[in-house]
């Protein structure tokens, strides 16, 4: 695989990286020991080698697998301890020592005698008048700890009709409005589903849903993942069927004809975990499934169909984490043959993307691509101040610019469409991962579009703790696009599964005593003068 980094990638990766690196402030041996938890206090440090040197032994090793990070994405207490676990994982990558051991002591003074002591916290919002307002409700039942994962348009196509999937009652569910009050139904129960989609997939004329089912949120290296097909049945009832099993954990599954032979195939993101994953398709033969790779990796966030080079052909286009940290595209060649190119490149392997988004957001004619990056549960859970969101522009060729939208904590992802009804498309994020006891830090924001793609951030909302899938839509049938948003509380599962996290970032319980915090919310827009904004 070529992974150079095309001109749009370099952009990307000097506009995306924030802090300027720090001095090197010599190799800390003291601090150093300290801060590495289980090392003999008393023990003498190998020989200080020169910075050159220790330079070379950073970008040998710590290069070898992905960007070399700069010391200053991390605060100094947590760099030890990072480097110990990334050389622990080389190891059992490689199945050998890969760090000689010999080098390790110098790779972490550096790291942490290079990194500040915390790092810096974000600006507030700077104030700005808004021409829209929200009022918030709640949609359906509450969760003692609410794991929405998606939110998709439903059976009918409706505004308020809606798909869900919920990895905290591991099921898919159907939500609507009906006779003045929202209602719910359990369609199949499944290993935490991700991603729903609606769709005829075998051509009989009722509709189905496409479903990828992760199979366990913690990655153990088994193979659980599945691609799943709900077929639904004239009597408005749904059959599970398997499509395809024995994959990692799969994040995204796409309907679309691929091979131009007039059939659905099914296009597959698998995350994976423990270097293990891929994005696929399954070609559709007659009703049988044959998986075709396009890449082994881990960290494949989801798989968009979309015409990426104006050919006419629906290309495919994957936002990859873990250490990869890029925008992916595999151009459609025609006949099943795709060329896969890099189309951008985050700075550093830390950025935490977490969602991408295709949508012409200039309006010029062709697919843009928005994307966020907010993931802070490896290494070390704080929020970052180089999280935000962003946009690549479309210049043709497959050249693509970088642009910035704004710096916020943990955003997950993102939605576009025209809040303030003045003919452009604004961006509506949500975070997952924040100083919840902040009043000044926000679980969902818009950014207001001037008409020459300049944004303003408007918060919206600060509760509830932890957002991750959006649906704009006219759900009360007055015009203006309203925002269906499913809550996540990452604070919780981290608590449940053992994790450390910063207690700051876990809200305070509610004064009322009251155990269950809404799953789904609706967010109406109202014009300004209509009612103060939710915050």
């Amino acid at each position: 695989m070529d992974e150079r980094p095309l001109p749009a990638g370099r952009r990307f990766a000097r506009a995306c990286a924030g802090l300027s690196l720090p001095a090197f402030l010599g190799l800390a041996w003291l601090g150093l020991l300290a801060a590495t938890p289980g090392r003999a206090q008393d023990a003498s440090p190998p020989a200080p080698k020169s910075l050159e040197e220790v330079v070379a032994l950073v970008d040998q090793y710590c290069g070898a697998c992905h960007r070399v990070p700069p010391p200053d994405v991390l605060p100094k207490r947590s760099w030890p301890a990072a480097v110990q676990t990334m050389a622990e994982m080389s190891r059992e990558i490689m199945g050998h020592e890969f760090i000689p051991v010999d080098a390790l002591p110098h790779i972490k003074a550096y790291y942490y005698g290079s990194s500040p002591a915390e790092l810096p916290r974000l600006p507030y919002l700077p104030p700005a008048a808004s021409p829209v307002a929200f009022r918030v409700s709640t949609i359906g039942a509450g969760s003692d700890a609410p794991l929405v994962t998606n939110i998709a348009p439903g059976l009918t196509g409706a505004p308020t009709d809606f798909l869900v999937a919920d990895a905290g009652q591991r099921q898919v569910m159907r939500v609507w409005h009906e006779d003045g009050r929202w209602k719910e139904r359990a369609l199949a129960d499944m290993a935490v589903p991700v991603h729903t989609q609606v769709v005829d997939l075998d051509g009989d004329g009722i509709q189905d849903i496409l479903v990828a089912e992760l199979g366990e949120l913690p990655p153990s290296g088994k193979k659980v993942g599945k691609v799943v097909v709900l077929r639904g049945q004239a009597s408005g009832e749904f059959v599970r069927h398997t499509l395809v099993e024995g994959l990692g954990r799969v994040t995204d599954v796409r309907a679309v004809d691929l091979d131009g032979d007039g059939d659905l195939d099914v296009a597959v993101a698998v995350f994976g975990g423990q270097n293990q994953g891929e994005i696929l398709w399954l070609e559709n033969r007659d009703g049988s499934y044959h998986p075709h790779t396009l890449v082994s990796l881990a960290g494949a966030l989801g798989v968009e169909p979309v015409d990426l080079d104006g050919d006419g052909r629906l290309d495919l286009v994957s936002l990859v984490a873990q250490e990869h940290e890029m925008v992916l595209a595999f151009r459609n060649l025609g006949g099943g043959r795709f060329e896969q190119e890099v189309i951008a490149r985050a700075p550093h392997p830390m950025f935490g993307s977490t969602f991408m988004l295709p949508v012409d957001l200039d309006q010029d004619g062709d697919i843009d691509l928005v994307f966020t990056n907010g993931d802070a549960f490896d290494l070390q859970t704080e929020p970052k101040p180089y999280h935000g969101v962003q946009w690549l522009e479309n210049l043709g060729g497959m050249e693509f610019r970088f642009h910035d939208i704004g710096r916020l904590y943990g955003a997950a992802t993102a939605a576009v469409g025209d809040l303030d009804g003045d003919g452009d498309l604004d961006i509506v994020v949500s975070s997952w991962v924040n100083y919840w006891n902040d009043p000044g830090r926000h679980t969902l924001v818009w950014y207001e579009n001037d008409g020459r793609q300049g944004f303003t951030a408007h918060p919206i909302a600060s509760r509830p703790a932890g957002l991750v899938s959006l649906r704009l839509a006219d759900v009360n049938g007055d015009g203006r696009t309203d925002i269906v948003a499913a809550a996540f509380r990452m604070d919780l599962l981290l608590e449940r599964m053992g994790f450390p996290f910063n207690p700051d970032t876990r809200p305070k319980m509610p004064e009322d005593g009251g155990q269950d915090s809404p799953r789904l919310l609706l967010f109406e827009n109202l014009p300004a003068s209509g009612g103060a904004g939710t915050r």
